[in-house]
Parts: C-alpha cells; sequence; structure tokens
C-alpha cells in the first residue's frame, strides 16, 4: 500500500485556490439562476406577457372582429380592463398595473362574461 502525503507544497496550494474558487462560481451561479427563475414565474411577467399579447391582437384586428380571452388558466386567475387606449390585467388580486398601450383606429370594447369565465373585446 502506498500513501502519499503532500504538505505545504506550492501545487496543493494552487490547487485549494482553484477549487475554491470553482466552488465560489458554481454557488453564486446557482443564486442567480434560482433568482431568475423565480422572476420568470412570478406575476409581474406574466401581467405584462399578457398586457402585450392583448395590445397587439387589438391592434392587428380589423373592425368586426371579437377576441375570446380566458379568465384562468392552470394557476392563475386574471382581471382586464381596457381604458383610455392601454390594455391593464391583473393576476391573482394585483393591485398594480401600468398598462400597455395600443393603436388602432377602431374602437375596443371589454365585454366581462363571469358566467362563462371569459373576456370579449370587441372591434368596432
Amino acid at each position: 500500500m502506498f500513501k502519499i502525503a503532500i504538505k505545504n507544497k506550492k501545487g496543493t496550494d494552487l490547487l485549494r485556490q482553484i477549487l475554491f474558487q470553482v466552488i465560489l462560481i458554481g454557488l453564486i451561479l446557482a443564486m442567480f439562476f434560482s433568482s431568475a427563475a423565480s422572476r420568470v414565474n412570478g406575476k409581474m411577467v406574466k401581467q405584462q406577457l399578457i398586457e402585450k399579447q392583448t395590445a397587439l391582437m387589438i391592434d392587428s384586428a380589423i373592425s368586426g372582429t371579437d377576441l375570446i380571452i380566458s379568465k384562468k388558466n392552470a394557476k392563475d386567475v386574471i382581471k382586464m380592463e381596457i381604458k383610455e387606449g392601454r390594455v391593464f390585467v391583473y393576476v391573482n388580486n394585483q393591485k398594480i398595473s401600468r398598462g400597455y398601450p395600443y393603436f388602432t383606429r377602431y374602437s375596443a370594447d371589454l365585454e366581462d362574461k363571469t358566467s362563462e369565465g371569459k373576456y370579449y373585446i370587441h372591434i368596432k
């Protein structure tokens, strides 16, 4: 049986420093990715995504078009408003929304069909 003992050699000090730095970098990256993952699934991102998609659908619609938007998906419930040329969405009773502007020459009216669990946007 051979047993190798290395004590206080320059190679081992360098190896320890490199190992420590690799572990430290790994921890920092893990914290970054876990933080980014929680933000991507957050209410604000969903809110902004739904606002933007709805505004873009309104922009591209022609007169006489009806858009149907579901109030619920797998986990979230949304509340929607259209006023002053902006689409406002509130995800899971969220209180604040900056809204997303839409630019169309037609008027967009929002109809809340609570019994069906849907919003109807009528483009006139």
